[in-house]
């Protein structure tokens, strides 16, 4: 989801004072603001949708009632 929004997510960050050099995701810009937050839950309804429409044709197919 990093990649598709344009963002930058985990990387090394301080929890604490404490160092966590995770590994980085996405090569975008690392602020997400509220803009980006709408877009990721849009994203996740087209995404929750396509599957939505993959089990129902795939259970037509193989005729398990829905």
């Amino acid at each position: 989801m990093a990649g598709a929004l344009g963002l930058s997510l985990a990387g090394p960050r301080a929890y604490g004072g404490v160092l966590v050099d995770d590994a980085t995701m996405g090569d975008g810009r690392r602020n997400a603001n509220a803009a980006d937050i709408r877009r990721a839950l849009g994203l996740y309804r087209v995404a929750d949708a396509i599957l939505l429409i993959v089990l129902a044709a795939s259970a037509a197919l193989v005729n398990v009632p829905v």
